[in-house]
This record gives C-alpha cells, sequence and structure tokens, in this order.
C-alpha cells in the first residue's frame, strides 16, 4: 500500500512534515556551502589567471551543484537538510533513502523549474514540492 492510498490522517499521525520555510531555510544553507566552495576554488585555482572568468566561475557552481545535491540526497539528505533536522526519503517506503538515480532525477528537475516547483509544498497534504513528486521523495522531519 502506498502512502497516497493511506487516509490523510493516518499519514500525518506517523511523520511530520516541513514547511515550505523550513525547506527554504535549508535550499539558503546549501546555496551558501556551495558558494563558498566555488569561491574557495577560485581563490585557489583560479586566481592565478589574469582575466576574471566569470562564466568559469558560473559554470563551477552548476557543476558543484549537480554533484553535491544529488549524492547528500542520496545520502539521507543535504547539510542544509540535516541542520534543519530533516531528511529525504522515497515516498512509497520512508524508511528507505533514495537511489542515486532518483536523487539526479530530482535535482534535474528541481534546477529545471527553480522556485516553481515550491509553489505545490503549501497545498499538498504531504507537502511534497513538484520536484519531490516527479522523484517519487519525500522531505520529513527526523525523529531521533
Amino acid at each position: 500500500m502506498t502512502n497516497e492510498n493511506l487516509p490523510i490522517e493516518d499519514v500525518k499521525e506517523e511523520f511530520i512534515f516541513p514547511s515550505i520555510l523550513n525547506r527554504m531555510q535549508a535550499l539558503f544553507f546549501d546555496f551558501g556551502i556551495v558558494l563558498a566552495i566555488v569561491i574557495l576554488i577560485s581563490m585557489t585555482l583560479l586566481d592565478s589567471f589574469s582575466a576574471p572568468l566569470v562564466g568559469l566561475k558560473i559554470a563551477l557552481f552548476f557543476v558543484i551543484l549537480f554533484i553535491y545535491e544529488p549524492f547528500m540526497s542520496a545520502s539521507g539528505g543535504t547539510i542544509g537538510h540535516r541542520t534543519m533536522g530533516m531528511t529525504i526519503r522515497q515516498f512509497e517506503d520512508p524508511k528507505r533513502k533514495l537511489s542515486i538515480t532518483q536523487a539526479y532525477f530530482r535535482a534535474a528537475v528541481k534546477l529545471a523549474l527553480g522556485w516553481i516547483s515550491f509553489l505545490s509544498v503549501s497545498f499538498d497534504p504531504f507537502k511534497r514540492a513538484m520536484h519531490d513528486k516527479y522523484s517519487g521523495s519525500i522531505i520529513l522531519f527526523t525523529r531521533y
């Protein structure tokens, strides 16, 4: 039986879903981490070039983001999620972490839709963003 077939009251008693504010806080925390990595690499490796290489730095940001986000998501959540007390799980079986394929698909949809993806969080009974729905994931508060 899937979570979507369960009465919403039963699911809400078993799991606690983060609000859009919690998710945005985690997102900005992760953005800061990726930005710090890009700045560090830029200052150490790219500083020797005479041109500012803005395009390369922007590309580097997306490359690091597309490595950081999926691998951390597949491990149970990004540093931002963990800092906020959240975890990323499979929607069909919340005890299981995402596969790397699910995590990459989730990251691609999230990047493609941008902020639009988060519009559904307020209206969804499971507080899932569009990228969660398409990838079969769910964000939950951890209970430790």
